[in-house]
């Protein structure tokens, strides 16, 4: 008896900048979007131990002078439920965005309103980081940003167009069809493990070696001064996929 069929072989996707290409392009994002197919491992942005505390300690800090020298110690509990109240927002709001690998897209959100055709996801300009600085150095929009701290993992694929690409000053990518994502999964190996396999499941061979190559090479380290030359491999809308490789690399 024979195993399953091995997928066929299929390349990336390049837009060459002709109107057949783009019109590839839409058929893709639109069947991906229609079904993304089976639901392969889901991740969670949920923020870090550390992010939450710095988040809460000055809120405990006023709650603790105000309860030392207001005439009222009770105005003490306004700040603390404050920072309380924003560290829930966080947790809620990580527990409930959820990255998921499907069959044949990424896919994001609460409620599934972004597919990445996984053709459109360059391996070779995916890479690791930590949220610190990291929107100073990589244009993403605040729809395409996933997590608040901690690890990140940041990926390239189609993206329509958005607002507020450069809220924190990153330098301007320019137009195109690609653009950045900025994912807060925790597990970093284990989610660039499941988009490797995804991606090898439908016959993008490019993508062989991606999570061991990222976590090898590709792990970038931002900091508040914007970095030249760029931390990450621009991609106009007719640049060619890097791939896995040499050519991928820092």
């Amino acid at each position: 008896m024979t195993g399953p069929a091995a997928p066929h072989v299929r390349p990336l996707f390049h837009h060459d900048g002709s109107p057949a290409a783009q019109a590839h392009l839409e058929q893709l994002v639109a069947a991906a979007q229609a079904d993304p197919g089976r639901e392969l491992a889901t991740f969670r942005a949920r923020p870090t131990a550390g992010f939450l505390t710095a988040l809460v300690l000055p809120f405990v800090l006023v709650a603790v002078l105000a309860a030392v020298i207001a005439p009222d110690p009770a105005i003490a509990v306004v700040p603390l439920a404050i920072g309380l109240g924003a560290a829930a927002i966080f947790v809620v709001a990580g527990a409930l965005d959820r990255i998921r690998v499907h069959e044949r897209a990424l896919v994001l959100g609460f409620r599934g309103q972004t597919a990445i055709p996984l053709e459109t996801i360059d391996p070779g300009r995916v890479y690791v980081s930590r949220a610190l600085f990291l929107t100073r150095n990589v244009a993403a929009p605040a729809g395409a940003t996933r997590g608040t701290a901690g690890p990140m993992v940041v990926v390239n694929g189609w993206q329509r167009s958005m607002l507020s690409a450069n809220v924190a000053g990153a330098p301007d990518p320019g137009r195109s069809v690609f653009g950045w994502y900025l994912l807060g999964a925790r597990n970093r190996r284990a989610f660039l493990a499941a988009l490797e396999q995804a991606m090898l499941g439908q016959g993008l061979t490019a993508a062989t070696g991606l999570a061991q190559d990222v976590l090898a090479h590709r792990a970038i380290t931002p900091t508040w001064s914007v970095a030249h030359p760029p931390l990450v491999a621009p991609r106009s809308t007719t640049d060619p996929p890097l791939g896995v490789g040499p050519r991928s690399r820092p």
